[in-house]
């Protein structure tokens, strides 16, 4: 009897310790898919890291790497410039509202777009910008390009405005001004 109750054990134990064992494993890989995905998309691998992202999206249980796989899916989408790509970039919003990505997913959409002379586009992305939550080191780049999306947009006096906060900026004081004796 005691010979039956210690092998029913080892058995048990035998069990449970390959069930654990199995699902560690499996959380490794998915955490190693996750930074083979940033790795390709911190080097501009744009297309292989979206599909990876995507599948880490897909099978992953942990909250945190759905949200984050997720955004880097619609960002790769906007530098790729796919079809839709805004879309998928307004699903991640309203999918993950308290994702630490959300102002940094508006932020850096409007950035490319902004880099690539697409004003319309950019001012669309920089007004959704909660701008109390813009890194100090961010902040004059962020007013002048909304300053000058705004200018490029014919909105002047809301250009004016923006443009007016960096005119002592080291780095964009001497543009803003040139923007703003035009508008004056």
């Amino acid at each position: 009897m005691k010979m039956k109750n210690t092998a029913a054990f080892l058995c048990l134990w035998v069990l449970a310790t390959t069930a654990i064992s199995q699902e560690s494993r499996i959380y490794t890989h998915e955490q190693k898919r996750y930074q083979e995905a940033l790795a390709l998309y911190n080097h501009e691998q744009y297309q292989a890291a979206q599909s990876i992202f995507q599948e880490v999206q897909a099978s992953t249980e942990d909250l945190e790497t759905e949200a984050n796989s997720a955004y880097y899916v619609a960002n790769a989408a906007v530098r790729l410039n796919q079809l839709g790509a805004d879309r998928l970039m307004e699903d991640f919003v309203a999918r993950y509202p308290t994702s630490t990505k959300r102002n940094s997913a508006f932020m850096d959409v409007a950035d490319y777009y902004f880099e690539n002379g697409k004003y319309p586009y950019a001012l669309k992305w920089y007004r959704k910008v909660e701008q109390g939550a813009v890194a100090s080191k961010d902040r004059d780049r962020f007013n002048f390009n909304l300053g000058y999306s705004l200018y490029a947009s014919k909105k002047p006096k809301e250009a004016e405005r923006y443009l007016n906060r960096v005119v002592n900026s080291p780095e964009f004081g001497s543009q803003a001004q040139y923007y703003l004796g035009y508008i004056a």
